[in-house]
């Protein structure tokens, strides 16, 4: 079965916002308590409800009444942090402080607040403090190293990277990064470049690396080198828009940006990539801390608003995350991506006409891109769940195709297009065309689980082509041998050609990954009918119904609850 006749291809990138607008809610919009143990109830469900905001208003407010409470100091500094209320942090970091020296986020955040104010020995003492345990084993030692290079003891720096940090491997690129930016800042362009080449030569160095290297490069007068960097990265993405100003500045030999001038730019980027380190590491709060923390120390960086936006996305805090994106909208290097996600965030707000209004003005910005008109097409094909002609498709269609024109001679990446178009094609009745995207898609990228998924799949309903779709089937699996979808895909082709032995093996697999899926339950239903098993495929029928399957199945169930299958 194809998981996505229903769910639309999307491009999930990321965005933020200011560390001045933090996105909570204000004091008078809450109902506080009367006692300090009612306002610390609501700030732990607040917390645990992703309202930072809120939590730090109820936690405040519990605190007014018990100003040194331990718990209470501990939770508020951390709503604090996370939602970017950086005097209220540092107010509550210097009392926890008091009451507890080798608390770890009231040093981090006085260590800010001293780094802030150009007191770098101060701020070393304060992050000699941190436990050299889970991510501040990390971070302790880039940020260490940031404040040696603020007090110009360089050798002192850059040892501490690279031979006290003990990174993990797959973060030992984040080390050389950080070596390179001190002896840049040092000015050590030799021993930057050395360490700017090592952290390239990582297996797929960052954007940020990129970055980093490519203007360090461009700053030396060796912008070809630059120019190869960002082309080999753009190869790599499959998408040039990142790094799009920076070929283009490369290429022309034009000024690059500025390299870092104070420390505390340095140990924002390291903030910064940690809490990307963790995005991706069920860290979501830890992860939003130290976004906030590097903007509270850079507020204007674009990156890290992009991936608070991105942390804000995840927990469907939509409004939130787009008071990021569009902070950081009007960056180069971020701002495509920031747009993408307002105009999806928006239309999970239920504004699908601003959303619709954004990606028609981003499609007229950049004329030889599809992405905007690829996400309006999924936007449109959303918005309905049920096969049929309905107008919806056709304007999900006329995107596509808006898309596809821009595409003269379609390329291994094209693929996701000519595929979301065939789903399109599909669900409205329109089947010749559909297949004939779907083939397309897979002489673009044959080897794609989905595409090989969905036109087996399709052939075998519709009974066609049943000797194609076996092996297309079989592949899929072999592709993806955990994927319910096809698995109940591969169940349902042998159950067309009526190896029901087979059929059933794989529909009661494909139950057990995805025992709530409707659809699945359905056809175990029919393979138990066939082979004789009736009571248990009504049971399967009327779990499918339970289930709420999608508006067409319903009658198809019911008939057969009350029929049974007609005869093959």
């Amino acid at each position: 079965m194809p998981a996505s006749r229903t769910t639309p291809i999307v491009l999930l990138l990321a965005a933020s916002l200011s560390a001045c607008a933090a996105g909570g809610t204000t004091a008078d919009k809450l109902p506080l308590a009367s006692t300090p143990s009612g306002n610390f109830l609501s700030g732990l469900a607040a917390q645990r409800g992703n309202d930072p905001g809120a939590a730090a208003e109820f936690f405040g407010a519990a605190l007014k009444s018990d100003p040194n409470e331990q718990q209470l100091l501990l939770r508020g500094l951390a709503v604090a942090l996370q939602d970017g209320r950086n005097e209220v942090a540092a107010d509550l970091a210097q009392r926890m402080a008091a009451r507890d020296p080798q608390n770890g986020f009231a040093n981090l955040a006085l260590a800010i607040v001293e780094a802030r104010a150009e007191r770098y020995a101060e701020s070393e003492q304060r992050l000699m403090r941190l436990r050299r345990q889970g991510p501040n084993a990390i971070l302790s030692p880039l940020l260490v190293a940031w404040t040696k290079a603020g007090q110009q003891k360089y050798d002192e720096a850059i040892d501490l990277l690279e031979t006290g940090g003990n990174p993990q491997a797959d973060l030992s690129g984040m080390f050389h990064l950080h070596a390179g930016l001190i002896n840049e800042f040092a000015g050590r362009r030799d021993a930057a470049e050395k360490s700017f080449q090592a952290a390239l030569r990582g297996e797929a160095p960052s954007l940020r690396v990129v970055l980093s290297a490519g203007r360090f490069l461009e700053r030396n007068g060796k912008s070809a080198e630059a120019e190869e960097i960002y082309r080999k990265f753009s190869d790599r993405a499959g998408d040039p828009i990142y790094l799009q100003r920076d070929l283009a500045r490369a290429r022309a030999r034009s000024a690059p940006p500025a390299a870092f001038s104070r420390p505390t730019e340095g140990m924002a980027e390291a903030l910064f990539d940690l809490a990307s380190a963790l995005q991706s590491d069920r860290s979501g709060d830890l992860a939003q801390i130290y976004a906030q923390m590097s903007l509270w120390l850079k507020p204007e960086f674009p990156a890290a608003r992009l991936l608070l936006g991105s942390l804000l996305e995840n927990e469907q805090r939509y409004a939130d995350a787009n008071t990021f994106y569009r902070a950081a909208s009007a960056d180069e290097t971020y701002g495509w991506s920031a747009k993408l996600h307002i105009a999806s965030n928006l239309d999970q707000m239920g504004k699908s006409d601003e959303a619709v209004a954004v990606l028609e003005a981003m499609a007229t910005e950049q004329p030889d891109r599809i992405d905007a008109l690829v996400r309006l097409g999924d936007l449109w094909r959303s918005k309905i769940k049920l096969p049929g002609n309905f107008p919806e498709y056709d304007k999900a269609l006329a995107a596509y195709d808006r898309a596809v024109a821009r595409v003269p001679s379609p390329q291994q990446q094209h693929w996701s297009l000519f595929f979301s178009r065939a789903v399109a094609f599909e669900r409205s009745g329109r089947w010749a065309r559909a297949e004939s995207d779907l083939l397309k898609a897979l002489e673009l990228q044959p080897e794609q689980p989905s595409v090989l998924n969905y036109l087996g799949y399709s052939w075998a309903d519709q009974r066609i082509h049943l000797d194609k779709a076996l092996p297309m089937i079989e592949r899929a699996v072999e592709l993806r041998p955990r994927d319910g979808y096809i698995i109940d895909s591969l169940g349902w082709v042998h159950f067309r050609l009526g190896n029901l032995d087979k059929a059933l093996i794989y529909m009661e697999q494909a139950v057990e990954i995805r025992p709530h899926d409707p659809t699945i339950n359905d056809h175990l239903g029919d393979v138990y009918w066939r082979a004789g098993r009736r009571a248990e495929a009504r049971y399967q029928w009327e779990r499918a119904l339970r289930l709420e399957p999608e508006p067409e199945l319903v009658p198809q169930i019911q008939k057969k609850l009350a029929e049974g299958l007609p005869p093959p």
